[in-house]
């Protein structure tokens, strides 16, 4: 009788393997206890990078989509996935967005000074490392 039931268990643990779904790492959103893919984490302070080299450290203005949407799908999350509409829309603002709209994180009803968003420029490329690495990473190419 033990040899049926072990042999019914071993039987059903491969369909059950079969039947399991690895983790779809071209989403934004993680479940709990899932393994975090890290390979998309940077992605958004490097767009507030790209952005600052060029609004703030005078760097040659370049489009954003071709080159970190190209990042995306190398990694293998093309359009429909979630992490690529993510970005195309976190481009979208970053695209028309001003120093001073970056400086209120988005939100247009905050009321910024000038002195002030020059101040968080200032700071905040100070913190990324100053504008000669702010441009030396606008120029770089994204690495796969």
């Amino acid at each position: 009788m033990f040899r049926y039931l072990l042999g019914a268990i071993l039987v059903s643990v491969p369909l059950a393997a079969a039947n399991a779904q690895p983790p779809n790492f071209c989403r934004t959103s993680v479940k709990p206890n899932e393994p975090i893919e890290s390979r998309f984490m940077g992605i958004e302070y490097a767009l507030i990078m790209h952005v600052l080299a060029e609004r703030y450290c005078g760097a040659e203005p370049k489009p954003m989509r071709p080159r970190f949407l190209q990042y995306v799908e190398k990694q293998g999350c093309g359009p429909g996935t979630e992490i690529y509409s993510d970005l195309e829309a976190a481009i979208a603002k970053m695209e028309g967005a001003s120093l001073k709209l970056l400086a209120q994180d988005g939100d247009p009803g905050l009321a910024i000074s000038e002195p002030q968003v020059q101040e968080w420029a200032s700071a905040t490329t100070k913190e990324l490392g100053g504008c000669d690495a702010l441009k030396a990473a606008h120029d770089a190419e994204l690495q796969q």
